[in-house]
């Protein structure tokens, strides 16, 4: 079963520091998952940066592919929506090129979601405290509004759903919180894990990951 992991990339977020080198911990993150099974589409929002680090650093792997679009505005889920039409994955997941997944995140999502009875599932994360990862918040989540977003979902791929061309991100903030609810309107089956998987979301109070 192969798991897709749609990450939306721009890199040049006036305020932000480090955000290149971010983007290559999240990448190497994905790489160094224990389930093997998987791709990921780095999506470019008409961001150079993510472009030469893209080819710099990750051109040659074959399950790592990038697909360059021109800059949207504030808070459009339009790189996602690209995303979706070149996934080949059974499961699709997200990950943010500021964030980070513990090295077991896909395989728990693997181990305990039943495609055959569910169709998304979701999940509690973990925010970082400090720069050495050593205190973790859990943030418990809900399926509503305002509560869960890309971090804590795990979808099948819209290609293998009924009314799957229904399934996208909307443009505008909350998008990923819509997104959600898009999901539960369609009527689509879903589970919360019982084993927390390992989504680490990297900016937590005063601590900017």
């Amino acid at each position: 079963m192969k798991i897709s992991v749609i990450m939306a990339s721009y890199l040049s977020i006036p305020g932000r520091q480090n955000l290149d080198q971010k983007f290559r911990r999240a990448v190497n993150s994905f790489i160094n998952q224990t389930y093997q099974d998987k791709e990921l589409i780095i999506v470019s929002d008409g961001c150079e940066i993510t472009n030469k680090l893209f080819q710099d650093y990750y051109s040659n792997r074959d399950n790592i592919r990038l697909i360059s679009i021109p800059k949207q505005p504030p808070y459009s889920g339009m790189m996602r929506n690209v995303a979706f039409n070149i996934t080949n994955g059974d499961i699709i997941c997200y990950l943010d090129a500021d964030d980070v997944l513990g090295k077991t995140h896909l395989q728990t999502i693997a181990d305990q979601f039943d495609t055959s009875e569910y169709d998304w599932v979701y999940m509690d994360d973990y925010m970082t405290l400090d720069k050495e990862f050593k205190k973790l918040h859990i943030r418990k989540v809900y399926p509503r509004y305002g509560s869960i977003g890309t971090s804590s979902i795990a979808h099948k791929n819209p290609k293998l759903l009924k009314n799957g061309d229904k399934i996208k991100f909307n443009i505008g903030y909350g998008h990923d919180f819509l997104f959600t609810m898009t999901l539960n309107a369609l009527g689509l089956k879903f589970k919360k894990l019982d084993k927390m998987a390992q989504y680490i979301v990297c900016h937590y109070r005063d601590y900017d990951g």
